[in-house]
């Protein structure tokens, strides 16, 4: 006797194999581990790298902060409150910040939201006012050990280099586009000694030394300022070396 296979039983059949066919479960979303936004344990390495003095006081520091647990930690905050009074962070890299009084708040990049385990953080700051090391540091609520260190970089290289800017500006030596590419490459060497990177402050102050060699130099520098500052950047950078 022939069996007919009509559409009814083709239904049951493809059913009873879709059944029988095992197929992946995906994970819920319970399981997937989730970002760790707090971390047990931490220290903090300030390093004062440079200051300067005259019509505005100011220095740039260098706050490294290790995580010294085991795991990860992401989207990160990390708080310090400076031990003196006036201080005013003016320009951060490696963060955004914000300041209320002495205490200051920095939030992560894209590049750096993550710290893994046993591994650091490095900000780079210029601040305004007498340096004051900070009373303390947290990362992500924990309160961080703290030690204070010099780092590695000649302190006050840059610094140097805005004094005699400074000066000069105050003499009436110095003025104009020449003054202002001048004054950025000293903003670029004090960002630099923060990150502790010499290599690219030598780099940056043969810069400075180069803007003497453009026309406009001659008109926007004196004679004496060009002989000043010249001095002062060649024996910064036979001190560097």
């Amino acid at each position: 006797m022939r069996v007919k296979t009509g559409p009814a039983v083709l239904a049951v059949a493809t059913l009873t194999a879709s059944i029988a066919t095992p197929v992946g479960t995906p994970a819920s979303a319970s399981s997937r581990p989730a970002p760790t936004t707090t971390v047990e344990s931490c220290k903090a390495v300030y390093s004062l790298n440079g200051t300067w003095t005259g019509r505005a006081t100011g220095f740039t520091s260098t706050l490294r902060v290790y995580n010294t647990t085991t795991a990860s930690v992401t989207d990160w905050t990390l708080v310090f409150t400076f031990s003196g009074a006036g201080q005013r962070v003016t320009r951060l890299w490696d963060g955004t910040f914000s300041q209320l009084g002495h205490r200051v708040t920095v939030h992560p990049t894209a590049a750096n939201r993550t710290i893994a385990a046993g591994k650091q953080l490095t900000i780079g700051f210029v601040a305004s006012g007498v340096d004051g090391s900070p009373r303390s540091v947290t990362l992500s609520g924990t309160a961080c050990t703290e030690t204070a260190s010099r780092g590695h970089v000649v302190p006050g290289a840059a610094a140097a280099l805005h004094n005699a800017l400074a000066s000069q500006v105050a003499a009436g030596h110095a003025s104009g586009g020449t003054l202002l590419a001048l004054r950025h490459r000293v903003s670029q060497m004090q960002r630099d000694e923060s990150r502790d990177n010499v290599k690219a402050e030598i780099s940056h102050l043969n810069g400075f030394i180069r803007e003497f060699h453009w026309p406009a130099a001659k008109v926007d520098v004196t004679p004496e300022g060009t002989t000043a500052l010249l001095a002062v950047a060649q024996a910064t950078l036979t001190n560097l070396r």
